[in-house]
């Protein structure tokens, strides 16, 4: 009975305590320090907030009235503050499940205040602090380990990120650091390994190293059309710190930084936009760069101290054939344009090839291919694909290892599709290094007779031929399906809302494959 009685007084006592507490049910604006004041009293017992809460006001100097929050499920803003310096009364904050922006307080210098700090569950936003030296007591030290994204910018004094990222390890959304003049070095997120959106590294005058992201794995895997990018840092010595680094969701780009001198990429494996490396005037080699693919044009335009852009990623991409897009000049001489950089990459291939052909034979392949010289080959591998993009290993040619004599070699390829075929080979070493040879194409003549008309088109393209049950895929050289018809009763294509360019069509009918190439003006 005892024990009923005292459960019950908790409860009521609890009931008691809750029905004391006055929370606001409308979004909270301080505009002053005598509503700072005032807060306590017009929300008694009030720790946790559901509603926006923003602090910005000419005069709010002390926001110790606000000592009794403990977290907010929403946006939590102290903003604009002309004569605050120090987020003390803040102490007790533990996490907020919305965003958090510190944004326009000039006087803010005392980095006390919010130590409590466990959780951001958004938006990080730290921006136009002018007179904030560190980040050192923003949160419990190293706590974050999650962000959807995070903005440090425009903090002018800001030297010393101290550990508040330092056990961060993924931001779903997008990272800025830009504009942070006297910020030297980002130095504490050494086990980030994803950001699915954007990663932009921009205009941060002092800074001199990145030695903050060898953890670091991929960049706007999570959207579409997202960069990476380091750009306009005039004391940026080295970029290669991004060790671990092999995935992209679209462009890279590395320009004006006219004090760098390296860049280093070994893990770089895939760029599906764009690859730029601009105005980099004290850059002197991109070899650093390693084997990538990448899908998207090159552009390598104004490093003047550049002569060596032989890295083996732009090599296979300079090979492709037709030749994708290549914007290269205004570099040293042997980068100074793309015959130069092809000449370069050339002559670094461990076999010199002399030729490579391909020609149809009875429904197969034969391909031929001639060395003037080699050295440490252990194989050839030859690659197959039907687009020109994508390739798959198709079978292995021994090499001669090292000889100074000519050798000529043949590989029948037995089961190519109908239409174009595209062939590469990958020379390996005995040490497993590789290098790949320019692609070639062969057409296949046999198997249905099929006519795209109009082809060019400026909108409609039709299907013309032997139709049978089937299906064909229309996508664009990156791969993005944008139509499939069902054969033969689906034969019109609609390409009035794409841009102008070149899409490839994969029909399919039985055992029967045929490519096409459709140009749309």
């Amino acid at each position: 009975m005892i024990h009923i009685r005292f459960v019950i007084l908790f409860l009521a006592i609890r009931a008691g305590f809750a029905a004391q507490a006055q929370c606001p049910s409308a979004p909270v604006l301080l505009t002053s320090q005598a509503q700072v004041n005032a807060f306590p009293a017009n929300f008694p017992g009030c720790d946790y907030l559901d509603v926006r809460f923003e602090a910005a006001g000419a005069d709010v100097t002390d926001l110790t009235p606000l000592s009794g929050l403990t977290g907010s499920s929403k946006n939590f803003y102290v903003n604009f503050n002309p004569v605050l310096t120090s987020l003390t009364g803040l102490d007790n904050i533990t996490e907020v499940l919305g965003d958090l922006t510190i944004e326009a307080n000039p006087m803010l210098t005392r980095r006390e205040g919010m130590g409590g700090l466990t959780l951001v569950d958004k938006l990080l936003k730290i921006q136009n602090n002018d007179g904030l030296l560190t980040l050192d007591g923003m949160t419990a030290g190293g706590v974050l380990t999650d962000l959807a994204s995070l903005v440090i910018i425009e903090n002018d004094n800001l030297t010393d990120l101290s550990d508040l990222l330092v056990n961060l390890q993924t931001v779903t959304e997008y990272i800025l650091f830009n504009k942070n003049n006297a910020l030297t070095s980002i130095n504490t997120m050494n086990n980030l390994n994803s950001v699915g959106w954007y990663l932009s590294i921009e205009d941060n005058a002092s800074l001199v190293s990145l030695d903050a992201f060898n953890s670091l794995s991929s960049v706007g895997l999570g959207g579409a059309n997202w960069n990476f990018e380091v750009n306009k840092h005039p004391n940026l010595i080295a970029i290669n710190d991004f060790v671990s680094l092999s995935e992209l969701g679209h462009n890279f780009s590395i320009s004006n930084n006219t004090g760098l001198t390296s860049i280093d990429f070994p893990s770089l494996n895939n760029i599906p936009g764009t690859m730029s490396i601009a105005a980099n005037t004290a850059l002197t080699s991109l070899v650093g760069l390693g084997d990538f693919t990448l899908v998207g044009g090159l552009t390598i335009t104004g490093n003047t101290s550049l002569p060596e852009c032989e890295a083996e990623g732009i090599c296979t991409y300079l090979n492709i054939v037709p030749p994708k897009p290549a914007t290269i000049n205004n570099n040293a001489s042997g980068c100074s344009n793309r015959q130069q950089v092809e000449a370069a990459c050339a002559a670094i291939l461990p076999v010199e090839l002399t030729t490579f052909s391909g020609k149809e034979d009875n429904g197969a392949v034969l391909l031929h291919w001639q060395t003037a010289s080699e050295k440490n080959n252990d194989h050839f591998r030859v690659e197959h694909s039907a687009n020109g993009i994508d390739f798959t290993a198709v079978g292995t040619v021994p090499g001669h290892g090292t000889t100074a004599a000519p050798n000529d070699y043949a590989f029948r390829h037995d089961q190519p599709a109908k239409g174009r075929n595209y062939y590469r080979l990958q020379q390996v070493d005995f040490d497993g290094v590789y290098a790949y040879s320019p692609i070639i194409s062969v057409e296949l003549t046999r198997g249905p007779a099929l006519e795209l008309y109009p082809n060019p088109t400026t909108g409609y393209v039709k299907i013309k031929g032997d139709l049978t049950e089937g299906v064909a895929r229309l996508s664009d050289l990156n791969g993005r399906l944008i139509a499939t018809r069902q054969l033969p009763d689906e034969y019109l294509i609609d390409l009035t809302r794409e841009p102008a360019g070149v899409y490839l069509l994969d029909i399919r009918m039985g055992e029967e494959r045929v490519m096409k190439r459709v140009v749309k003006e």
